[in-house]
């Protein structure tokens, strides 16, 4: 049977850990979209460049099309800009919700220690608990 400080360290490791791979996730999506939004935004000044170069040269025909083009790629990389947004926008709000829920278990957990220092049968029933409270979670995730 483990002790409440190998539980209490276990949760901490599990949960450093979890902390670290939602970072480098996130990190990973926004390097992404950066790129995406940045070849996107580039392409449409090229294309912006080529039409006002045809404009000149011919007057007719193509420039429509390459405004046109230049125009919906603009818009395109605007709705993956607006979608990252919400996505870490979404990602604060989630986090913050996980940081009340550790204040609260460290509230719970501090409470705990003040009854297991004054009565010690009481603190293995505690121990007990919070192991089962304090215990990893599973990685599967339900929005997934």
């Amino acid at each position: 049977m483990l002790s409440l400080g190998a539980i209490l360290l276990q949760n901490l490791v599990t949960r450093v850990t979890d902390r670290v791979d939602e970072t480098v996730d996130a990190a990973k999506r926004n390097v992404i979209a950066g790129l995406i939004v940045g070849i996107l935004a580039a392409t449409a000044y090229g294309l912006a460049v080529v039409a006002t170069a045809v404009l000149l040269a011919e007057r007719y025909g193509t420039v429509p099309a390459l405004f046109s083009l230049a125009g919906a790629f603009l818009l395109l990389a605007s709705i993956v800009l607006a979608f990252v947004a919400m996505r870490n926008k979404r990602e604060r709000e989630l986090r913050r919700i996980r940081r009340d829920q550790l204040a609260a278990r460290r509230d719970l957990m501090a409470a705990a220690a003040t009854v297991a220092t004054r009565r010690p049968l009481a603190a293995t029933g505690i121990a007990l608990a919070l192991g089962f409270l304090l215990a990893p979670k599973s990685r599967r995730r339900d929005d997934d």
